[in-house]
């Protein structure tokens, strides 16, 4: 079953994505810098092998004899072919990316050197000045010296002219010779095992992702199973917090109505040569009826204890005067707390 995605790719296929994307990336990076910071070329890798213009190898000074070719390349390194062989010439040019660069001296080959486009390898280089330099090197020369290294049991990994001040390649042909056909194409098992640490982060991250979603959700299922406990214990401290508050209502009622109170308030009040017959304490309101004896005043010491905001004599239900003494039926309204 085909997928129509990248699931569908092979191993090889899939690292050589990769290594695109890649080189893209960091390509696009390198071209935000200011381009007097950006470095054209790239340094000698492996041995050096010069390649002298009437031909044959030297490295280290040392000429290199032509094998027969079946050695399966006993070097690895980095062609240098002498500056004589190519055209080199300075062209302004704007201010763009390496890459975009050659793909405009690729359509205009015809009209920078002397000789068809399909016939030579072109490659730039651009630096810190206000023109950028081109090199074009002919096909045949190019192949005939990759021919020549493969007979010397040479593997290049580039082949261009070296920069005149520093041990970087300052043109390198190999990768349009790699895109022509003429070079096989590079395999790098760095790259494929960067590839599959990549793969295997990507894996991991995944994984993780997974396993807290899964996390999320068992949690998710627990609070669900534990809804109607959880409810239960809820209402349960709502009636008892209710029910606090009604027993803090009725104690608060309580203190301020206490008829023991009132009945202490009124033992300690009342003066001698009075008596109760009659106690009554509805909410703050005190109602007191007896009798008190010739000259004493019970509504005076009532009053001047000031508990009370409006104390007065009722002249209703007031008891026939015995032989005791004189009857009195006082109301008295409390002060609010």
């Amino acid at each position: 079953m085909k997928t129509g995605t990248f699931l569908d790719m092979d191993m090889s296929t899939a690292g050589q994505k990769l290594g695109d994307g890649y080189r893209w990336w960091t390509s696009e990076l390198s071209g935000m810098l200011p381009v007097r910071f950006q470095r054209s070329g790239q340094r000698l890798r492996g041995a050096v092998i010069e390649y002298a213009a009437a031909g044959g190898f030297t490295e280290a000074g040392e000429k290199l004899a032509s094998g027969d070719g079946d050695s399966g390349g006993s070097r690895v390194g980095t062609i240098v072919i002498p500056s004589a062989l190519a055209l080199i010439r300075d062209v302004r040019l704007p201010a763009l990316r390496t890459a975009e660069l050659r793909k405009i001296v690729s359509l205009d080959i015809d009209r920078l050197f002397p000789f068809a486009a399909e016939t030579a390898y072109v490659d730039v280089a651009a630096d810190s000045g206000a023109d950028t330099r081109v090199a074009a090197l002919p096909k045949d020369q190019a192949r005939a010296i990759y021919d020549d290294a493969i007979l010397h049991g040479i593997t290049p990994l580039a082949l261009g002219i070296a920069h005149p001040d520093d041990d970087r390649l300052e043109f390198d042909f190999l990768p349009h010779m790699r895109a022509d056909g003429i070079a096989p194409p590079v395999t790098n098992g760095r790259a494929f095992w960067w590839s599959v640490v990549a793969l295997a982060f990507v894996a991991n991250v995944g994984l993780l992702i997974f396993r807290d979603v899964q996390s999320v959700r068992r949690t998710a299922a627990l609070v669900e199973a534990q809804a109607p406990a959880a409810n239960a214990a809820r209402k349960l401290a709502l009636s008892v917090s209710t029910e606090d508050q009604a027993r803090a209502e009725l104690l608060r009622q309580r203190r301020q109505n206490d008829p023991l109170d009132m009945l202490a308030f009124a033992s300690r009040t009342m003066p001698g040569g009075a008596w109760i017959q009659r106690f009554a304490v509805s909410a703050d309101t005190l109602r007191l009826s007896g009798y008190r004896q010739s000259g004493v005043d019970v509504l005076s010491a009532i009053r001047q204890s000031g508990r009370f905001q409006s104390v007065r004599a009722s002249t209703a239900d007031v008891s026939a005067e015995s032989g005791t003494g004189e009857p009195f039926d006082i109301s008295a309204q409390g002060r609010p707390k």
